[in-house]
Formats: structure tokens, sequence, C-alpha cells
């Protein structure tokens, strides 16, 4: 076999190897678990202070427990309604940061944002409980 045709046949099996991985559900097979960008409460929120249209700044948690206590400046958009509210997240400009009550609900949030192209992205670590642990300042809107 001619070094010419050996070239050939490396190149076609590359072809193959690329075509088998994106025209089949080996795509969607992620064998690195892909990393979330965490942030401490309080670095963020020392950042957020200096410069808050620097940033979104999303509840994910249910609208109630978003009433009962948050993080000032922060807005809800609970988790289930990230479907829709995504198209009016900007992709550029501005970094998208998720808090919820512990790390679950932001991470899945965060997972499902990175998935529809969303790379400004970050998540509060431990959520809104270490926020709060951290003394950090909340809003609440108790029901009278």
């Amino acid at each position: 076999m001619k070094r010419y045709e050996k070239i050939i046949l490396v190149i076609l099996a590359v072809i193959a190897t690329v075509l088998a991985i994106y025209l089949t559900p080996l795509k969607n097979l992620n064998l690195i678990e892909p990393r979330i960008n965490t942030i401490d409460p309080k670095t963020f929120y020392d950042a957020y202070v200096k410069n808050p249209d620097a940033y979104v700044f999303i509840d994910v948690r249910p609208d109630s427990s978003y009433q009962s206590i948050h993080a000032p400046g922060s807005i809800n958009v609970p988790l289930h309604t990230l479907y829709d509210e995504r198209r009016v997240l900007p992709k550029r400009g501005k970094t998208i940061v998720l808090i919820c009550s512990g790390n679950r609900a932001s991470r899945v949030g965060y997972g499902y944002l990175e998935h529809y192209g969303f790379l400004n992205l970050m998540q509060i670590e431990g959520g809104i409980e270490n926020w709060q642990l951290e003394g950090l300042p909340v809003e609440t809107r108790g029901i009278l």
C-alpha cells in the first residue's frame, strides 16, 4: 500500500468517526461531567454591589419561598419557568447568577441554560442558606 493511500485511509477513518459521533446519540454522551462555575456568596455580593448592571441575579426557587426571603437585587424566575424566560435572558454582556435554597435547583437551571448556549453563568455556592450564614443582607415580604 502506498503512502498516499494510507493517508487517505486515515482521513476516511477520522471522518467516519466524527460522523458516527455527531450523527448519532453519542453526541449527547458526556464522558466528563460539565463544570459549574460557582461563586462564594460574599465574593459575589461584593462584586454585585460595585457593579449591579453587570449581572442578572436570578432566584430559581418557587415564588412563595422567594417572597418569604431573598437576596436583595435578585429577581424571581422559578425553575419551571426558565424554559420561557430563557428567550429574554442575555447571552452576552451580563453574567447570569443563579441562586436557590441550597445548590440543586440552581445547578439544574445552570445546566438547562448552558444547554441552550448560555456561557455567561455562575451559581451561588450553598444558595440562600449559605448567603445568610455569611451574614449577607436579605429582604423579606411577610404576609400580614
